[in-house]
């Protein structure tokens, strides 16, 4: 009886201090949080938390390029991309960028549909057109994301990031 006492005992201690240390995703944020000049633990784990939608965006992206429906795919991920980390002004953000893909579709519509040696203009350029602008929307979620990850890999402690 002696022998399972001490056997619980033992059990309850290291379940108490695995829950007193609290790590995510390889991160001790209590050693991080009394190794510098934080406010809160909840400032770290958002960064932490950040980091990992960020590396979850960019697998998405990539996803996005084996799509058949890439744009859409884009679209959406850049929406989730500008509302969560661009958050300031996310819904006049999206109208700008949808302006910008427009704008876009609607140049490359002119280059590949309306030359005048392109005949007959048919469907085949606006296929074009869309993968041009599949193309420069890539390199402008790829820039966001370039963005997001110099500046968050600025906190030293997402080096232990698993």
């Amino acid at each position: 009886m002696k022998k399972i006492g001490t056997i619980l005992i033992i059990i309850l201690l290291s379940i108490s201090a695995a829950k007193a240390k609290e790590v995510i995703h390889g991160i001790d944020v209590d050693e991080v949080y009394n190794s510098g000049d934080w406010s809160s633990k909840d400032k770290i784990k958002e960064i932490i938390e950040d980091y990992t939608l960020l590396q979850l965006y960019k697998l998405k992206l990539i996803k996005c390029t084996e799509s058949t429906e890439k744009l859409d795919c884009q679209n959406q991920t850049l929406n989730n991309i500008i509302t969560h980390f661009y958050s300031h002004n996310a819904e006049s953000d999206m109208q700008i960028y949808e302006n910008y893909i427009n704008t876009i579709n609607s140049v490359y519509e002119i280059a590949y549909c309306q030359n005048k040696y392109s005949i007959p203009p048919g469907t085949g350029c606006l296929q074009e057109a869309r993968a041009k602008t599949e193309k420069i929307l890539q390199q402008y979620v790829e820039f966001l994301l370039l963005q997001i990850e110099q500046k968050i890999s600025l906190y030293n402690f997402l080096k232990n990031y698993k």
